[in-house]
């Protein structure tokens, strides 16, 4: 990891391997992931971070900072679906390392997250982490600014979901004030929160 801070700029697959430690140690005690994927298992957590950042590097909606210390992967999702012929065999080799609990916790998140999905169109943040070892220097505050400018300039809003209540806090001061409980079976207490585009 790079001690002199660069960035922000869009991810490449060459970052694959830097991205995918931080996602993984950052997301190490995270309710939501603990949830799916259970705790420890440091294996199933970085295939997990590959499975969600190879699409969006292709999609050019994936930035890192200072060394790959810091990553936010966004979606852009307008009224069709992504154009991605790797998607379900991607998902399907994810599913074949993880085996068939860990996937069956990851539909039941995503389903209970798809009943009360925002209405398309809207950029998805999907990932926003810091490594541990790098935090509170301002990284993730800065890797955010290109999806936030990029959903602005297509005038739409911006929704993630967080499980983790002190996050709540965090992205309220950076515009994502409203937000919506989403109740996952037997999963912590989870909220879709949306910042509204700006002109």
């Amino acid at each position: 990891m790079g001690s002199t801070q660069t960035g922000p700029r869009l991810a490449t697959l060459d970052d694959g391997e830097g991205i995918t430690q931080t996602v993984a140690a950052a997301f190490a005690s995270d309710p939501a992931w603990s949830f799916i994927i259970g705790p420890g298992n440091y294996m199933a957590r970085r295939a997990f971070a590959r499975a969600l950042l190879v699409p969006r590097i292709r999609r050019s909606t994936a930035w890192v900072a200072d060394g790959c210390t810091a990553v936010a992967m966004w979606d852009r999702l307008g009224t069709d679906a992504h154009a991605d012929d790797d998607h379900d065999a991607w998902w399907a080799s994810f599913r074949a390392e993880v085996g068939d609990d860990i996937w069956s916790r990851l539909q039941r998140y995503d389903s209970a997250l798809e009943a009360i999905a925002p209405a398309r169109p809207f950029w998805y943040l999907g990932v926003l982490a810091t490594h541990p070892d790098h935090q509170r220097r301002g990284l993730a505050t800065a890797v955010l600014e290109p999806g936030l400018a990029e959903a602005d300039a297509d005038g739409w809003d911006c929704w993630l979901e967080t499980s983790t209540p002190a996050n709540k806090a965090f992205y309220a001061g950076r515009g994502f004030t409203a937000a919506v409980p989403v109740d996952i079976p037997e999963g912590p207490p989870t909220w879709w929160l949306r910042r509204p585009a700006r002109s």
